[in-house]
């Protein structure tokens, strides 16, 4: 049996007016060797009821509902321990992949090689225009690990084995949850690809999204990464952990600057 090539993972939590668009996106791929993989995070709209709307398609993806919320990081790693091929790739429920195709390139640049991440571009829509394209000089270690603006999981295509093997998994009921989760994988990575071709549409600015939806929770949020990243710095104190510590400070005190605006 043909092994599995990519397992997406769909995190969702009150996306009803969004998640369609993201399966579809994925059941509309012209590259068919994959699985889906929806993890309802207790969701209190009607997202399983669209969700259900695609009983006929269940063969090709799993449905898991959790029965309490445990946030991104934590559905993401319920997928991630389901999860049955070679490369994850995450998709959150609020965006959709760029075209029909991208399933197809990426295979294609991966081919017979075995890497431990492939890095993707991205079309970023919303309340701002913008394509990200990773390029030789923003795929150093030092740039992914310590000073990319968008150290998010799902500009990454990630080899499962390699996640396992390193022990590489979310911190759960915690936002921002990608930013340890990216540092502690890419400073273990040694083969990587760069897809030079937006793969994701990313929605900026959605209402009623964590980033856009600024509270007390972001910060102490913020500061528990700040207090792990110290705990990596004692263990292993590279300039890459001091970007991303600097990095985060300035992102802690932006928010609070804004909550304080806001009010």
């Amino acid at each position: 049996m043909e092994k599995i090539r990519f397992s997406i993972i769909i995190p969702a939590f009150n996306v009803e007016e969004y998640i369609a668009r993201a399966i579809d996106s994925v059941l509309n791929q012209d590259f068919k060797n994959y699985e889906l993989i929806i993890v309802n995070d207790a969701s209190t709209d009607n997202t399983s009821e669209v969700v259900k709307k695609y009983e006929k398609e269940f063969n090709k993806f799993k449905l898991i509902n959790h029965k309490e919320n445990k946030e991104s990081g934590g559905a993401r790693n319920t997928g991630l321990n389901i999860a049955e091929g070679e490369y994850i790739i995450f998709l959150d429920a609020d965006d959709y992949l760029y075209e029909n195709d991208v399933l197809s390139k990426i295979n294609n640049l991966i081919g017979d090689k075995q890497v431990d991440v492939v890095y993707l571009g991205f079309k970023i829509g919303g309340n701002r225009n913008e394509l990200v394209i990773p390029t030789p000089e923003t795929c150093t270690k030092e740039y992914k690990a310590g000073i990319d603006i968008y150290p998010n999981v799902w500009s990454k295509c990630w080899n499962l084995d390699f996640l396992n093997k390193n022990n590489i998994r979310f911190v759960e009921n915690r936002y921002y949850e990608d930013v340890l989760f990216v540092y502690k994988a890419i400073m273990k990575v040694e083969k990587y690809l760069i897809a030079d071709f937006p793969v994701h549409h990313y929605i900026s600015g959605r209402k009623n999204s964590m980033t856009t939806t600024l509270n007390l929770k972001n910060i102490y949020d913020t500061i528990d990464n700040i207090k792990d990243m110290m705990e990596i710095k004692i263990k292993e104190d590279t300039k890459e952990i001091d970007m991303r510590i600097k990095r985060e400070i300035d992102m802690c005190k932006k928010r609070l600057e804004d909550i304080y605006n806001a009010m």
